[in-house]
């Protein structure tokens, strides 16, 4: 990060609330009631818990499963396949799984992590993403549920890091390398 100043809000904190209901109330409606909600760490910590809690106001209680897959280390591009770092603790043979990450970029991630529930598994995998880069597909992959879709930026904040750091901000932000 090039400064100490807070990077700029690209998807304010109201904005967010509000659209994360939304995802709550669509995917409620199109998955039924009976989810494994697979989050994945890091990123997706703080959409996953708000995720997780409006679906539960829309009738839908989850059993939640993360799984860990690193590959940023601490720049701000990609600097590896998606390495599974934690994996599932048991089988979910039979069903619906809720994969949940912050961005959906490359796609990678998102490939990677529906290999792993469906080799645990997983009669039906759907993908809910808070942001969307279709603009930096690699991989055949397309979220289920976007919050947000967005330009070819970095970003930080709600979960998301920027080398480690401003995950802590209610705000998802544009990092400037």
């Amino acid at each position: 990060m090039s400064s100490d100043a807070p990077p700029e809000v690209l998807f304010s904190a109201a904005e967010i609330a509000a659209r994360v209901d939304a995802m709550a109330e669509d995917i409620a409606a199109g998955l039924g009631r009976d989810l494994i909600a697979v989050p994945v760490m890091t990123g997706a910590v703080v959409f996953a818990a708000d995720l997780m809690r409006a679906l539960w106001y829309h009738g839908v209680a989850v059993e939640v499963m993360p799984i860990r897959l690193r590959s940023y280390g601490v720049s701000y591009h990609a600097e590896i396949d998606p390495q599974l770092a934690l994996g599932l603790d048991k089988r979910i043979d039979g069903m619906t799984a809720l994969l949940i990450d912050g961005v959906c970029d490359a796609g990678h991630t998102l490939e990677r992590a529906v290999a792993h529930l469906k080799e645990h598994g997983a009669a039906r995998i759907a993908s809910a993403v808070l942001i969307d880069k279709p603009q930096r597909r690699e991989a055949p992959v397309k979220p289920d549920y976007i919050g947000f879709t967005a330009d070819d930026v970095f970003v930080a904040g709600y979960g998301m890091d920027a080398a480690g750091r401003l995950r802590h901000l209610p705000y998802v932000g544009v990092v400037k390398a």
